[in-house]
């Protein structure tokens, strides 16, 4: 796992035309830190984005061992169908009490039945990035929470060597954090221009 490594890209942007882009927006603020980061890394890019603050997320309810036929609940059909459409995922979040907040870890316990789906088998995303951003020292304190998210993408087999970790407290706050906004400026660069360069070894 390599903070900001662009290695990635070349190998699953050779050869292709484009890649197809999915955000998912982790945070219940209107204007947080998080979504600052979001508009800041795909602005005018194509993209497609799930806002946790617009869904409707119940407890997840685990059948899985009751019914193999268990019937997807509308959250999970929703992620699922929005995991199917995109070539990379990239989770903006706050760093709540130093682990995934709450409405969004709601959300990924639905992976125990997205992953179980055929569909999800055959066309999977290629790459997950997470973006996050804390107030106490997140590029330490930060890192137990990114390796959840480790162990959540080896666990469905999509890679993940690539993450930012920022500070903002406030909403507005990342802004001063000059190092977060170069890597998120370094990344939106080989996001807009990767598919044009030859692969590296």
């Amino acid at each position: 796992m390599h903070e900001c490594s662009i290695h990635f890209l070349y190998k699953y942007w050779k050869g292709r035309d484009s890649l197809s882009i999915g955000l998912i927006l982790g945070s219940s603020r209107t204007k947080s830190n998080s979504k600052i980061l979001a508009e800041a890394l795909i602005e005018n890019m194509e993209h497609e984005t799930l806002d946790i603050s617009e869904l409707s997320l119940t407890d997840f309810e685990d059948f899985r061992h009751e019914s193999v036929h268990a019937p997807l609940d509308e959250s999970t059909q929703i992620l699922l169908d929005f995991l199917l459409k995109h070539d990379i995922i990239i989770i903006f979040a706050p760093i709540y009490w130093y682990g995934i907040p709450g409405k969004l870890k709601v959300l990924l316990d639905r992976l125990s039945y997205v992953f179980r789906q055929p569909a999800f088998e055959n066309k999977k995303p290629k790459e997950a990035i997470v973006l996050a951003v804390g107030g106490d020292r997140p590029r330490v304190k930060g890192l137990p929470m990114i390796l959840q998210f480790q162990q959540i993408f080896d666990f469905i087999d999509i890679p993940f060597d690539h993450y930012v970790l920022a500070e903002g407290n406030k909403p507005g706050d990342v802004r001063s954090d000059s190092r977060a906004m170069a890597e998120i400026a370094w990344l939106r660069q080989y996001l807009q221009k990767g598919n044009t360069h030859e692969g590296h070894n």
